[in-house]
């Protein structure tokens, strides 16, 4: 049985190089909008709809991956998503809540946060429209068992 394996969380609570831990710090100013003990948020500085209010909500401390946070801290995180997300949608007729592992997938800071993106008709922002695909025979229920053997 193939063991289910996870990213390493850096030993420290902070990464040197990583630009997030920098804006937690405050070594790099950032356009904040919330913080607490666990979580900040702050505009993107490269918002995906031209206007405006795309917001990162990251934890305080350096994990890479979803699966690297302890649960604890990611309840706080989801807390944060949840307030921030609520105050988009006064401002906003929708939003798009985008979380990605890995540079394969996107994610182009490796430290932990989640996009808020305000949506509204008209924005031309396309997420979640993706091709596609049939399953073989047989490989849905193939790969269904593998993921379930990983879950044990």
């Amino acid at each position: 049985m193939q063991k289910y394996l996870k990213t390493k969380p850096l030993r420290s609570k902070m990464a040197k190089d990583c630009i997030f831990c920098k804006i937690v710090k405050g070594e790099i100013p950032c356009n904040q909008i919330y913080q607490d003990k666990d979580t900040i948020a702050f505009l993107d500085i490269s918002p995906a709809t031209p206007r405006g209010g795309h917001t990162l909500v990251i934890s305080k401390k350096h994990y890479e991956t979803l699966i690297d946070v302890p649960d604890k801290e990611l309840e706080a995180m989801t807390r944060t998503v949840k307030k921030i997300s609520k105050a988009l949608l006064n401002l906003y007729p929708g939003l798009n809540l985008v979380q990605n592992n890995k540079k394969v997938a996107g994610q182009i800071v490796p430290h932990i946060h989640f996009h808020l993106i305000p949506r509204y008709e008209g924005d031309n922002l396309k997420i979640g429209y993706w091709s596609t695909y049939k399953y073989k025979e047989r490989e849905e229920l193939e790969i269904a068992e593998r993921i379930k053997t990983l879950l044990k």
